[in-house]
């Protein structure tokens, strides 16, 4: 990844956290861009485009379920364009729309079994990419990585502001039926 920024060298006038900044934004950058996400997706015999790709992922991470607004924030879609997007993953069989448990008005998207085949295929797709960029590394330097990339995105996660138009506090005691 020739366009991805290097860490400062020792004695530089650039900080440690703009070389990390510049390293991650290079990174998020080229990983989350259409065309490398739809490579990995087709590489694993899956076809989806790139905001497939992504919706099937967040599922992942939220247990394979969630609302559809969920869904649409966690994407950064708005709710007209998450809807059509769900809809697309459930003409394809990955995903079924069905009535939360814990809140009859309320609608969940939830992976099925196909849509949890193909989840499983693209983690294999990045966990072999994770393999190749860290071949030649010892299991203590993997270790590492990983366990300071967690503290890193903590850390980051805390760091960043809740978005003006949504405060968590609203989020939280929030008694509005969700749309379907």
């Amino acid at each position: 990844m020739d366009d991805v920024a290097t860490p400062p060298r020792s004695g530089s006038a650039e900080t440690v956290e703009s070389g990390v900044l510049a390293a991650l934004t290079g990174l998020m950058s080229r990983w989350s861009s259409s065309d490398v996400q739809s490579r990995i997706a087709q590489g694993v015999g899956v076809a989806l485009d790139a905001s497939e790709v992504r919706a099937i992922y967040v599922l992942g991470m939220r247990g394979g379920a969630a609302r559809p607004s969920e869904l649409a924030h966690q994407l950064h879609l708005t709710r007209p364009t998450a809807s059509k997007l769900i809809a697309r993953l459930a003409a394809d069989g990955l995903v079924e729309k069905t009535v939360d448990p814990s809140d009859g008005r309320a609608a969940v998207v939830r992976l099925t079994e196909s849509g949890e085949h193909t989840l499983t295929r693209l983690r294999s797709a990045g966990d072999g990419l994770i393999a190749h960029a860290t071949q030649g590394w010892t299991a203590e330097e993997s270790s590492a990585l990983a366990d300071l990339l967690g503290r890193f995105v903590d850390g980051l996660m805390r760091a960043t502001p809740t978005p003006p138009d949504e405060p968590v506090a609203a989020r939280a005691s929030s008694t509005e039926p969700e749309p379907n």
